[in-house]
């Protein structure tokens, strides 16, 4: 479980950096940082590979900061290969090394590792400082940061507000 956990940080990192569109990273301390999860309940199966946390689910470590209602991981061999989180919404936050907050929620997360894409559904939102993304359904490839959106659910419109870092000369 001890693996797991480490590539929980990674994926939490990952989850986390998926939909920003600066280049900032998150402070290089908190990957180093432990990991402190608290929930009203676990459920591991080391033979099936899977962990289940429900109920007020809490990850932290360092300024990240992930709330959710269920986090399952599905983890056979010891490896990581998708994590699902559900809530109300489910909440993630986090300091990056250029001192901005960046955050995002969606009401379900899902994260197939080896393809390394983020799904985002239902009213999602990725937020950097002032910079804002919005959609029901996001899907981000955290390996080249390809980026689609809508086309799903009630409402399948997107919404984006940027704001330039390079100024007019005055």
């Amino acid at each position: 479980m001890c693996a797991q956990l480490t590539r929980l940080n990674k994926w939490l990192l990952c989850l986390l950096l998926a939909g920003i569109t600066s280049t900032a990273h998150a402070l290089k301390s908190d990957v180093e940082a432990p990991v402190q999860i608290e929930a009203d309940s676990a459920v591991f199966d080391k033979m099936a590979g899977t962990a289940t946390y429900e109920g007020n689910v809490s990850i932290k470590q360092g300024t990240l900061e992930i709330l959710a209602t269920r986090i399952e991981i599905n983890a056979p061999n010891n490896e990581i290969v998708s994590i699902f989180a559900i809530g109300v919404p489910v909440s993630l936050k986090q300091k990056m090394d250029n001192g901005k907050l960046a955050s995002g929620k969606a009401r379900e997360m899902h994260y197939l590792v080896k393809e390394k894409r983020l799904i985002l559904d239902g009213d999602a939102e990725l937020l950097q400082d002032q910079d804002r993304f919005t959609s029901n359904h996001i899907e981000y490839l955290t390996g080249t940061g390809q980026l689609q959106a809508g086309g799903k659910g009630k409402s399948g419109r997107v919404s984006a507000v940027f704001y330039p870092t390079n100024k007019a000369a005055e």
